[in-house]
């Protein structure tokens, strides 16, 4: 796509559809002369204009009016730019806040990356938490509290699944914390869904040890199944700043903000995007017609995808107008998944260190 486009058009190209991000303004050959190509006559620039609409990288809203970018010049602009995306500092500390402060819960930590991500972008944020039961166990904790439950708090490699459960009033604190030891012992290094899934082998093979944590144990277990198939019935998904499109030109009709705010709630729509997720981009984008979902094709969705060791943990999306502000996006996005990787190498040198002790 890039040899289509001489030196100078493709200046003109970028340059203009930078300003449109930045100000919505039509693209006109007066404005183009007066931010990139003073030295070029108003004339050569409507020519340049002209052929850059009949390649089809701009078009014209109405007669005698200025242009926008069309899908297609998006996509130019945006495989242009992501070569080196840099970190835009403005909009990071409060990101990185999260990280720092956070209580590390995974579900919480998911709801709070959505408002914070949608918060720095002014656009909607979608946040799939997913592979959740593949997720590897490194700890389990079962803390009785006053109220007549018990916290569940099982860390993983991501962070700590935590749940709670129903407890037995005769039973004494001492039993919780030597259920904690032996369920650690018995499932570090095993993933959340082998140690649901495969149950009933671990109650054989533990036999008469299970016998004083059986009711603990099986209450655990039917209390984490009970997560699981929330998060299942969910689809994972956490949407927030849906409203936030009403503050986009594109979406002041209302009806036509409603028509996409429902796709947003749709978890089978929301599906489709995240299965197009491209595994090889750090940050990818899909543009108009390359969105699966009719009703977002004249949006744009901007995806990043996180794993561990080879397996998706969880995959953030943002959506917006195809004007959205490209580059501010895929830096967001960049340093939260960066911020996601800080975090298991952390864990990484803390486990390293607790093994040295």
């Amino acid at each position: 796509m890039f040899d289509e486009l001489n030196g100078r058009k493709r200046d003109i190209l970028l340059n203009a559809v930078e300003e449109y991000i930045q100000n919505a303004s039509p693209i006109t050959s007066s404005n183009v002369k007066s931010h990139c190509q003073a030295e070029l006559s108003t004339a050569t620039l409507r020519n340049e204009l002209n052929a850059l609409e009949a390649m089809g990288y701009l078009r014209q809203l109405h007669t005698s009016s200025g242009r926008v970018p069309t899908a297609k010049g998006y996509r130019y602009f945006v495989d242009s730019i992501m070569g080196d995306v840099p970190l835009d500092k403005s909009i990071l500390d409060e990101i990185h806040g999260i990280f720092q402060h956070r209580a590390v819960y995974l579900g919480d930590m998911v709801n709070e990356i959505a408002d914070i991500v949608s918060k720095a972008t002014n656009y909607p944020a979608v946040v799939m938490l997913k592979g959740f039961e593949k997720l590897t166990i490194n700890n389990v904790k079962i803390i009785p509290l006053m109220t007549g439950q018990a916290l569940i708090l099982i860390e993983t490699n991501s962070g700590i699944i935590n749940n709670f459960m129903p407890t037995n009033a005769d039973t004494p604190t001492q039993t919780y914390v030597d259920a904690s030891n032996f369920l650690t012992s018995t499932f570090k290094g095993q993933t959340v869904a082998d140690m649901i899934q495969n149950i009933e082998n671990y109650r054989t093979q533990m036999g008469a040890e299970l016998l004083n944590f059986s009711a603990i144990f099986d209450t655990m277990i039917d209390s984490l199944k009970k997560l699981c198939d929330k998060i299942t019935e969910s689809g994972g998904f956490t949407a927030r700043g849906q409203l936030r499109l009403l503050n986009s030109p594109e979406y002041h009709d209302i009806d036509k903000a409603k028509k996409i705010i429902d796709a947003l709630n749709n978890k089978d729509d929301l599906e489709q995007i995240f299965d197009d997720i491209d595994s090889d981009e750090e940050i990818s984008f899909k543009i108009g017609s390359e969105i699966p979902v009719a009703e977002l094709q004249d949006c744009a969705v901007a995806l990043a995808d996180y794993a561990i060791d080879g397996e998706s943990v969880a995959s953030i999306g943002i959506i917006g107008p195809q004007r959205m502000d490209y580059l501010k996006i895929a830096s967001a996005l960049k340093f939260v998944v960066g911020e996601f990787a800080n975090l298991k190498a952390l864990d990484n040198v803390k486990g390293d260190k607790d093994e040295q002790k």
